[in-house]
């Protein structure tokens, strides 16, 4: 089953609660906040985001409990306990050095793919900058909705996997992506999501048997990787989804 882009947004968005304001184009709130540490920033990198119905679902559950920050008001000189990127694309030099350099100072950084929607090419460069800037191997994009998987295409790719056993999981009929972590709880998409090629003490969601999210300490913070954008269920009001973002927020 094939679903487009506009059946997706309009199915999340069903049901959107109403959003919050972040501020406007070219304003860094962060500027004028005292020099102390900041308990969430939330990041918009403009062109970089492949859906902002994303980034709106990180505004509306997250309300007025976080600090709005531009791309071109990336600062790693300030201090935050977590940092969010919802939906990215694409991410060039500077920035990567700017999250990387958060998470040597003890932030957590909690990245979001977008690659569901990206074209085959838009997804190698996405999949090389992953691995590039955040040591993040990833997988092609899948329907959570499809009964075709790609278990046998992920599996034969990770050297430390064991044997295929003749029966997996397969993806309910209902997708649904089911987090271990930070406790275990359900989030419905219908949307697409990238495998994590991941060591199992690592992986903190998956998709059927396919491990689609990833936790992995760093010398000072936490990186926290997403292959199934969790901002549409957020935008659309998604209790699961919202509890979830609230419990690692408060980490």
């Amino acid at each position: 089953m094939n679903i487009s882009r506009r059946y997706f947004l309009g199915a999340a968005a069903g049901s959107a609660a109403t959003l919050w304001s972040s501020g406007g184009a070219g304003f860094d709130p962060l500027d004028l906040l005292p020099e102390r540490e900041l308990d969430c920033a939330l990041f918009d990198l403009n062109g970089h985001c492949v859906l902002r119905e994303s980034l709106r679902g990180y505004q509306a559950a997250l309300g007025d409990k976080y600090r709005p920050c531009l791309e071109a008001g990336l600062n790693s000189e300030r201090r935050c306990r977590i940092a969010i990127v919802p939906d990215v694309e694409s991410m060039h030099p500077a920035m990567a050095d700017t999250f990387r350099s958060l998470l040597e100072i003890g932030t957590h950084v909690l990245l979001e793919s977008g690659a569901g929607f990206l074209s085959p090419a838009e997804f190698t460069s996405h999949q090389e900058m992953l691995y590039r800037y955040f040591n993040i191997e990833v997988a092609t994009p899948f329907d959570l909705w499809s009964e075709e998987s790609a278990e046998n295409a992920f599996l034969s790719r990770r050297p430390w996997s064991h044997p295929r056993k003749k029966n997996l999981d397969r993806l309910e009929s209902v997708p649904y992506v089911s987090y271990s972590w930070p406790r275990e709880t359900k989030v419905r998409d219908f949307s697409r999501a990238i495998p994590v090629l991941a060591r199992e003490t690592e992986v903190i969601a998956k998709a059927g048997a396919l491990p689609v999210a990833l936790k992995r300490p760093t010398a000072g913070g936490t990186l926290i990787f997403l292959g199934s954008p969790l901002g549409p269920a957020l935008l659309s009001g998604d209790l699961q989804a919202r509890s979830w973002l609230r419990l690692v927020t408060s980490l």
